[in-house]
């Protein structure tokens, strides 16, 4: 049992890694389109805004497909092990350097200068699966935005594996636990 989900999260891991690509990539495309639409259009004009709008609603496609490919991946890699019995909690899971520290890593890796928004705070309530080994999977994000939520759960995936979240524990143990930790970011324009 202990090498299936060994494997399991190993293949999420690698899995997971290649979605990160695929934002990369959204990046990418998303900054030489515009790049050339600047080039093509240095001033303002209605048409160069209405290709700006374009290549942003392309962007945000693309983030949520790669995110809906997470979520599929790990729909059928996990599938196979059996659903957890809830322990007692007696230690709620924790990030390792702190709540703060998460957050501001989190906003951080969450650049929405490309949409001009800035609603400061921004309340959102993130939830995943967090392993007996401190491994994540299931994230979700809950706000106002589903756009803005889905750039957030991209920055999470992004920067999942530059921390480490330590488990829920049940009398000493660490055991697998749903976390579900509400957050107030800020994007300034």
């Amino acid at each position: 049992m202990k090498r299936l989900l060994a494997l399991v999260f190993i293949i999420s891991f690698v899995f997971s890694q290649a979605q990160i690509s695929e934002f990369d990539k959204a990046d990418s495309r998303y900054e030489r389109k515009k790049k050339a639409l600047y080039k093509k259009y240095p001033k303002p004009n209605d048409l160069k805004t209405k290709q700006e709008w374009l290549l942003t609603e392309e962007k945000i496609t693309a983030y949520k497909n790669a995110l809906e490919k997470i979520s599929e991946e790990e729909k059928k890699t996990i599938k196979d092990v059996p659903p957890p019995i809830a322990p007692k909690i007696t230690k709620e899971a924790e990030y390792a350097t702190g709540k703060a520290s998460f957050q501001k890593l989190l906003n951080e890796a969450v650049d929405l200068s490309f949409l001009n928004f800035a609603v400061n705070p921004y309340k959102i309530t993130l939830k995943f699966t967090l392993d007996s080994k401190g491994n994540v999977y299931h994230v979700k994000v809950k706000g106002n935005n589903e756009d803005v939520n889905a750039f957030i759960e991209a920055g999470f995936h992004r920067i999942k594996d530059k921390g480490k979240w330590k488990p829920a524990e049940s009398n000493g143990r660490p055991v697998l636990s749903v976390v579900s930790l509400p957050l107030q970011l800020n994007f300034s324009k």
